[in-house]
């Protein structure tokens, strides 16, 4: 008896032919959670990319908003002669301002326009400090102008602006320059040049002959004299050029003295490789 087509009985599953991959799509399924893993994943980072948005949208109005970045020390470092509310007015801030709103390269330049600042370095030191530090320019003598006035003057002849405090109350008189004071600075002068070369390299080869040099006085014609603190003897330089070898024969000369209690009235170092000099009277010279 022939048997026609079989058919399949309603709600049983169909089987799949020999070698066919079944797949099944259902939630517990490997490919269901990976999908699933990987719906999270695509979700998580349009959440965080819309955050990432919003968060920089908001930040510049935000951040100068915020009472929290109030400007409420300045911390100034590397200052000798300028005090810390001397260094604050040159910057031009005050305290209450938005610290991130403050812009650090025009507090630079605003420092470094002043005559008495080499370089300045600002920095933010969050939620409320500003770091300040600088690079002074130092007073290297007090020069008697042809007015008569006393100024500070640097090495590179900058005339110094008059401050509230100065560590260099005993700094070293140049006299006799004949230069004037305007608005560029001081006039030009050759000599008052190598009065201040002499005495930075005495600062150089020993702190403490500077220091006993009270003042070097321009003699037109008899080029530098420098005259000591100890007891104002006259040093007589020339119109060469002082240099180190006869800075430390000074110092040695002047520390002989010191050592032995006399007193010198004049020295002259005018001589190649000797100094002579003369005794305070009562007292015998020499060579030294």
């Amino acid at each position: 008896m022939s048997m026609g087509p079989r058919t399949a009985r309603k709600g049983t599953p169909k089987r799949a032919a020999p070698g066919a991959r079944v797949t099944r799509m259902g939630a517990g399924s490997a490919f269901g959670r990976r999908a699933m893993r990987g719906g999270a994943v695509l979700a998580s980072a349009v959440a965080l990319t819309v955050g990432v948005a919003f968060v920089v949208w908001r930040a510049p109005g935000w951040g100068r908003t915020s009472e929290g970045f109030r400007l409420s020390k300045v911390d100034v470092r590397g200052n000798a002669v300028l005090t810390e509310e001397e260094v604050v007015a040159l910057a031009g801030l005050e305290l209450g301002d938005n610290l991130l709103a403050i812009d650090l390269s025009a507090v630079e330049d605003a420092l470094a326009a002043s005559p008495r600042v080499r370089r300045a370095q600002v920095s933010r030191l969050l939620p409320g400090r500003l770091l300040i530090r600088l690079a002074e320019k130092l007073p290297a003598a007090l020069v008697e102008t042809a007015e008569g006035r006393l100024v500070e003057v640097s090495d590179d002849l900058t005339v110094l602006p008059a401050v509230s405090r100065t560590p260099f109350v005993d700094l070293p008189v140049v006299t006799g320059t004949g230069v004037s004071v305007d608005a560029e600075g001081l006039s030009e002068s050759t000599e008052l040049d190598r009065a201040l070369r002499v005495l930075r390299s005495a600062r150089c080869v020993s702190p403490w002959l500077w220091m006993e040099i009270s003042e070097v006085r321009i003699a037109p014609g008899s080029g530098l004299i420098l005259y000591t603190v100890a007891d104002g003897a006259e040093i007589r330089v020339g119109s060469g050029a002082l240099d180190d070898d006869g800075l430390r024969r000074l110092s040695l000369v002047l520390a002989d003295l010191r050592t032995r209690g006399v007193r010198a009235e004049s020295i002259d170092l005018r001589f190649r490789d000797q100094a002579v000099v003369r005794l305070s009277p009562g007292l015998a010279g020499g060579r030294a």
